[in-house]
């Protein structure tokens, strides 16, 4: 008797673990060996996952609403680096890597070698000129800084090169870095609402980008007027809409609704590069994603091809208005209806059973710091307008100063400290002791969250908190001799808008959904990164992961 008791208890089990088994089943899932005709990732620069349920009820049905209903949410995804900016953000979503490996430390870093910042897209002595630009435009722009392979080239390289990638996006450094080493990139010159490239990638412009600027759409966009897509009183999910916390339009003397394009072109001779902060930037952008599958012939031959679209007037408005204004929700409002028509576009031309998409996020965002301490929230700031960062850097160089005679500090860029290697060994100072130093003194900062040398990143493995982030953000050849990271709700400025580029859950956590081909709807709480990205896709393209990969494969949870 006990032993049968056993048993059906054993048995009983069983049934309960299979019957609690709550993954999404999918019994038409296609074989392996299969992939699909066309990749999108849709890269919104600065948004945050919750923006998503803030304002989901004014969503239609066939936008980011159709996106959570159809597609598999992750709703615990992190960076794993600590510098979240848009250059590390975009390089850690293709090539699986974080700037320990790819090497791009920030938008910008300090070089001793040239003694002076270069930008992530900066192809320093290259000669490469623009393209479709302007005459005097610096065109010395390519991917050279980054180390290693996306999931576009290890596509490229494993079909025999037939496959394409085309990044496009109003920022260059949003196409260039997705679009990879192999394939083309396109971004919007503000000067005269172009879209150009560099010679890294081609020497004119193909015939289906000269008939898109020739369309002239930035200037039909410039004569409209920028107003709320619903009445401003529903939006009530944002705070009023003149407040002290946002920054305003050059030739507007309050940060609300509405925005006369026309009239601050007119009278106060914006050009194109206006519309980087309205929605219409966008808008533009989508029409262009259309114009690349149509003049590429992407998602149309015997291999897999890739488009990368990176949304980056999300940032220009957050930083100008921050995350709690309507102009942030009035843009998200917009963006939803403009993902509806291209779905419907894909849908149309592919079957979206034919398209993987995947929607994620370069960085997220801080609410601003002033709005934060008005609501009795501690912040690192000693006086709002004034960058913390710089109060930080002064007075490390004031210490240094005071402590050993010379203020031998190169830079403070990207929350590194860079000092002179050449001065400490002229004065046989420790290069060990004067790290742990500065550190000691950094910390005594109001403004300072924490620290750490290169010496503990060079000797020691950090697998959680901020540290852990450091870690991956630290590059042995390209950081500096202490990282050092501020307190919570202390990137941005009170006197308009908000900032980003810390470790903090604001600025490291993003959206991450994966959506069409073989994808189930379901969700996970389980913790993934963006760097799990390039090698989820890679899965689904049968092909390498990328070189310097340390991501792992979502796939299973999307099974």
């Amino acid at each position: 008797m006990k032993r049968l008791t056993f048993f059906s208890i054993i048995g009983l089990l069983f049934l309960i673990l299979y019957a609690c088994d709550t993954t999404p089943q999918n019994s038409a899932q296609k074989p392996h060996y299969e992939s699909p005709d066309l990749v999108v990732g849709l890269i919104v620069d600065q948004m945050r996952p919750d923006y998503i349920y803030r304002y989901w009820d004014k969503f239609e049905e066939g936008g980011l609403k159709r996106l959570v209903n159809e597609g598999y949410t992750f709703r615990n995804a992190y960076f794993r680096h600590l510098q979240t900016s848009t250059g590390p953000g975009h390089a850690a979503q293709l090539t699986g890597a974080t700037p320990s490996v790819h090497g791009l430390i920030g938008n910008s870093w300090y070089v001793r070698e040239l003694d002076r910042n270069i930008n992530v897209i900066e192809d320093v002595d290259s000669g490469h000129q623009g393209v479709g630009s302007q005459p005097d435009y610096p065109g010395e722009k390519s991917p050279a800084n980054m180390l290693t392979t996306t999931v576009g080239d290890e596509l490229f390289m494993h079909t025999g090169e037939r496959s394409k990638t085309v990044g496009i996006s109003r920022k260059d450094r949003g196409a260039i870095l997705p679009a990879g080493h192999t394939g083309n990139a396109y971004w919007y010159e503000g000067s005269t609402g172009n879209f150009i490239t560099s010679t890294f990638y081609m020497d004119q412009l193909p015939g289906w980008m000269q008939e898109f600027n020739d369309r002239n759409l930035p200037q039909e966009y410039l004569t409209r007027t920028w107003d709320t897509l619903l009445p401003i009183e529903e939006y009530v999910e944002s705070r009023a809409d003149d407040n002290p916390y946002e920054g305003t339009f050059p030739g507007m003397d309050s940060p609300t609704f509405p925005v006369d394009l026309a009239y601050l072109v007119e009278e106060h001779g914006q050009g194109p590069g206006l519309l980087n902060a309205t929605p219409f930037a966008d808008e533009l952008l989508f029409e262009l994603a259309v114009a690349a599958i149509e003049g590429e012939e992407l998602g149309r031959g015997d291999v897999t091809d890739m488009l990368m679209v990176a949304l980056s007037a999300a940032d220009a408005i957050g930083h100008r208005f921050g995350p709690a204004s309507k102009q942030v929700q009035d843009y998200y409002l917009r963006l939803d209806r403009y993902m509806a028509e291209f779905f419907d576009y894909l849908d149309r031309e592919f079957g979206m059973e034919n398209v993987l998409i995947f929607l994620t996020a370069d960085h997220g965002g801080a609410y601003v710091p002033e709005y934060m301490s008005d609501l009795g929230i501690p912040t690192g700031h000693q006086e709002f307008g004034v960058s913390a960062a710089g109060q930080v850097s002064s007075a490390v160089g004031d210490y240094l100063e005071e402590t050993y005679g010379e203020n031998f500090l190169l830079a403070f860029s990207n929350q590194n400290l860079f000092l002179d290697h050449d001065y400490i060994d002229a004065n046989g100072l420790d290069h060990v002791a004067v790290q742990k130093d500065v550190k000691r003194f950094a910390l005594s900062l109001d403004q300072v969250g924490g620290a750490i040398t290169a010496d503990a990143l060079n000797n020691q493995e950090f697998t959680i908190g901020m540290r852990a982030r450091a870690m991956h953000a630290f590059h042995q050849k390209r950081s500096g001799d202490v990282i050092v990271w501020l307190q919570p709700q202390t990137h941005g400025s009170g006197t308009g808008g908000t900032g980003h580029g810390s470790g903090w859950a604001y600025d490291t956590k993003i959206p991450l959904i994966f959506f069409g081909y073989d994808i189930p709807h379901g969700q996970s709480g389980h913790k993934a990164y963006v760097s799990d990205i390039a090698s989820t896709v890679s899965v689904y393209l049968n092909t390498p992961f990328p070189s310097g990969n340390i991501g792992n494969p979502l796939n299973d949870f999307m099974k």
